[in-house]
């Protein structure tokens, strides 16, 4: 009886290691500061926007799905943005500014309607994107006179 219970209880401290090395370590990005040479470059998928008035998250409906991926390269201070939403192709371009903030972006795309509206406000988020911030495998953009944040995960 005693070897069952170390048995059992080795086997729960094993998954209760093992659950802990899986998970992520959250960055929270008030606490990101701006650096000059921040960047967006990488591949990232949308997971969530945010109400930064109400911290309240509006997460990817589809988690498993084909999603909204964007992929960031830049050349100094200027970028392109390709990747799809949901239902469409996107492209775009931007200028990066002083203290992560965003100027002169420019995004389109392919012109499907989106399935969702969720998809669906990635094109008026990006169009209005002002600022970002990246922290560990996390990248916001700020947008909507930054009272609202995209929330994304990169990509490997």
């Amino acid at each position: 009886m005693k070897k069952t219970f170390y048995l059992q209880a080795a086997v729960l401290l094993f998954l209760a290691a093992a659950y802990q090395c899986e998970k992520k370590e959250e960055v929270n990005p008030d606490t990101i500061v701006c650096v000059a040479n921040a960047s967006l470059e990488g591949t990232w998928r949308l997971q969530a926007y945010q109400d930064l008035a109400t911290g309240t998250l509006n997460p990817d409906p589809d988690p498993k799905g084909r999603g909204v991926v964007f992929t960031f390269t830049e050349e100094g201070k200027s970028g392109k943005i390709a990747g799809h939403t949901v239902a469409n192709t996107i492209f775009g371009s931007y200028v990066k500014g002083s203290s992560c903030d965003l100027e002169q972006v420019t995004f389109g795309g392919t012109k499907v309607g989106e399935p969702t509206s969720w998809s669906s406000k990635a094109w008026t988020a990006m169009n209005g994107a002002e600022s970002f911030k990246q922290g560990g495998d996390r990248l916001y953009i700020d947008f909507n006179k930054r009272s609202e944040r995209m929330i994304f995960e990169r990509q490997r």
